[in-house]
């Protein structure tokens, strides 16, 4: 099977919040949010998320699905695959965050993480901005390991969410990206 990563679409509400979901089940320390709270959100939320991500350099959701050219075909759903949220922060417009990045199980291994980095960083480039931060559960080594690899590197220590009773702690990383190919998009 081959994949890839595309921007969601206005109407990919319903497609969002299974995959957020699947994530969220399968990783729950790994995000900020939790299957709980995310599950409640109303429909109208998920609709709202989904136009906003889909246009301009301020939001960006990308899907992972199967690259087929006759395009998605709802016959053969693979149910979520993938997927990962890029905004910019209010406190530094100059960067964008990456957020919620997840790959489903059965996909891990196979480049998809990097299918959905390279998209996320790429939207960034064309967005004029000058990094991309993230934060990541310093115990989740197979992310850490992506995000070095794509050249991010720890810009902090450990830093707990105060407002996690689980008690969550992450580590930023920054990838400065190169002021040229910004400027080229």
């Amino acid at each position: 099977m081959i994949i890839r990563a595309r921007r969601i679409n206005p109407d990919d509400a319903e497609r969002l919040r299974a995959v957020r979901l699947a994530a969220l089940a399968d990783a729950p320390m790994s995000f900020w949010q939790t299957l709980a709270g995310e599950s409640a959100r109303p429909s109208a939320d998920w609709r709202a998320h989904a136009l906003r991500n889909s246009a301009g350099d301020t939001h960006a959701t990308f899907l992972l699905e199967r690259d087929d050219p006759a395009g998605y075909d709802p016959e053969r759903d693979d149910g979520p695959m993938g997927m990962v949220d890029v905004y910019q922060p209010s406190l530094a417009p100059e960067f964008r965050e990456l957020a919620a990045l997840w790959v489903a199980p059965a996909i891990r291994g196979t480049g998809a993480a990097d299918t959905l980095l390279d998209t996320a960083v790429g939207w960034a480039r064309t967005a004029g901005a000058i990094g991309v931060r993230l934060w990541v559960v310093p115990t989740n080594t197979a992310a850490v390991r992506i995000y070095t690899r794509h050249g991010f590197t720890l810009a902090g220590g450990p830093e707990p969410d105060m407002d996690d009773p689980a008690g969550k702690v992450y580590v930023p990383m920054l990838l400065m990206l190169d002021s040229d190919e910004s400027a080229r998009g």
